[in-house]
């Protein structure tokens, strides 16, 4: 049962989400209200906020969920933090669909989307940090800290390439494109952290 509310729960997120993202592309997002989401997606004014706290959340859609993943992926004690971030990159279906080319603009044009999309990269960056002091036994949190902001700083210029592709493309990258973006933002990860390893032996 608690399966089936889950993906009952999942469905309900993202029909709030495309909705809004419909909306958002037609009118703009100035235009559009929270009681003009619900009714695109059939759902009360008060379902939207229990899914989303604010209007300008629902453009990340259900972001929370990849952060809840990654921070399963990373409580595995047996594998490397890098190792356990490029299998988290793997699920994140849709991740670089067309929609991001929308979500991107909406950030520059509407500063409260800009924030919320800050607040989740600081999030990730936050659950790679403190994964990272458990596997390096660092007592000075500094390092980790800044290995996670390389990362995250990486996974924000594969999202801002695979955008501008998909843009000058007019279409959706394939699997294999993904992975090569996803590949060179682990490596980069990668080289960093074994290069601190190196100079603090």
């Amino acid at each position: 049962m608690a399966g089936l509310r889950e993906r009952k729960r999942r469905r309900t997120f993202k029909a709030i989400h495309d909705a809004a993202l419909r909306l958002f592309e037609e009118r703009g997002y100035g235009a559009v209200t929270v009681a003009d989401i619900a009714e695109a997606a059939e759902v009360s004014r008060a379902t939207v906020f229990a899914y989303y706290p604010a209007k300008e959340d629902i453009v990340a859609g259900d972001a929370r969920f990849a952060i809840e993943g990654l921070e399963a992926q990373l409580a595995r004690p047996d594998v490397p933090v890098v190792e356990s971030m490029r299998e988290w990159l793997r699920t994140l279906v849709g991740w670089m669909e067309p929609d991001i080319v929308l979500q991107r603009r909406l950030a520059e044009e509407v500063p409260a989307v800009a924030a919320a999309r800050s607040r989740l990269r600081r999030d990730i960056e936050a659950v790679i940090a403190a994964a990272l002091v458990r596997e390096m036994g660092s007592a000075d949190p500094l390092v980790p800290r800044l290995v996670a902001g390389s990362l995250a700083s990486a996974l924000s210029v594969v999202e801002q390439e695979a955008a501008a592709r998909m843009e000058h493309g007019d279409r959706a990258l394939d699997e294999h494109e993904v992975d090569a973006l996803f590949d060179t933002a682990v490596a980069f990860a990668e080289g960093g952290l074994e290069r601190v390893r190196v100079t603090q032996t």
